[in-house]
C-alpha cells in the first residue's frame, strides 16, 4: 500500500516491489476490504487516493520511518553489548 500510494501507481509500487501490478492491486483490495473503506479512487487514467487513504498513508509513511530510524539505532549499538566468552 505505502509503495502504491507514494507512486499513485500499482504499476509503480509493483516495479519497485518485484511484484506483479495484478499482486499488489489485490493486496491493496484485501486490505481495503480488512479496513472497510476504500483507499484509492479508480479513474480512467489511473488512480488517486481517497481522503482517507491520504491519512492512512501518512500514517504508514510515519511508522515505516520510525521503524527506520529504530534498525538505524540498533545497528548502530553492534559490538557495545554485553557478549559471552
Amino acid at each position: 500500500f505505502e509503495a502504491a500510494a507514494r507512486h499513485q501507481s500499482f504499476t509503480r509500487a509493483a516495479q519497485e516491489l518485484n511484484l506483479t501490478q495484478g499482486a499488489v492491486s489485490r493486496q491493496v483490495a484485501v486490505l481495503e476490504d480488512f479496513l472497510g473503506v476504500p483507499l484509492f479512487r479508480r479513474t480512467q487514467h489511473g488512480m488517486v487516493l481517497t481522503p482517507a487513504g491520504t491519512d492512512y498513508a501518512r500514517h504508514v509513511r510515519q511508522r515505516l520511518d520510525a521503524l527506520e530510524r529504530d534498525a538505524v539505532e540498533l545497528m548502530g549499538r553492534r559490538g557495545q553489548g554485553d557478549s559471552l566468552t
